[in-house]
């Protein structure tokens, strides 16, 4: 089964328009790391991770002290605000031939000349109606949810998929 590695800004999206369950409900092992884990400081949040991460859907990698220093040997080099958490995940997707699952910008230009896989929110929703997960007409309306919650997402594609699955039946 392929590996999806998180950011922390894909579970806030998620979890924001009621859709972090469905993320695991995908063909994939969905993964993340304590860094991204960290940085969740919202309580309902962290709490809905912590009880997915239980049931086993979604699994929280450590790092020993050896990968520790890598991590920080690979910040240390890396231009740019790439930060600690960010250059944990994109470590950790390079390390098991992973793709990456971030809407930041920085760690996908970063992640991209790494040679790692990159994909985004929008990959989610097209995954979620193409496995039958949610329909195409809720997958438009919980993107608008999203679109009105987080302005950096690339509106030509969420406009196309919006008008696409609102027609669909």
């Amino acid at each position: 089964m392929e590996i999806i590695v998180n950011d922390t800004n894909i579970f806030i999206d998620l979890y924001s328009i009621g859709l972090l369950e469905a993320l695991c409900e995908l063909p994939y092992d969905v993964r993340t790391v304590d860094f991204v884990v960290a940085e969740i400081t919202d309580p309902e949040q962290s709490e809905a991770l912590s009880v997915l991460a239980t049931e086993g859907k979604i699994r929280i990698e450590s790092f020993d002290a050896e990968e520790l220093g890598e991590i920080i040997t690979e910040h240390s080099s890396v231009p740019g605000n790439i930060s600690i958490p960010d250059c944990s995940v994109c470590y950790y997707a390079r390390k098991h031939t992973a793709t990456l699952l971030t809407g930041d910008r920085q760690l996908r230009r970063y992640a991209e000349a790494s040679n790692v896989s990159v994909r985004g929110v929008l990959f989610i929703f097209d995954e979620l109606v193409a496995n039958n997960i949610i329909p195409s007409q809720q997958a438009a309306a919980k993107l608008r949810e999203l679109v009105a919650i987080n302005v950096r997402l690339p509106k030509a594609e969420i406009e196309k998929r919006i008008y696409n699955w609102s027609k669909s039946q």
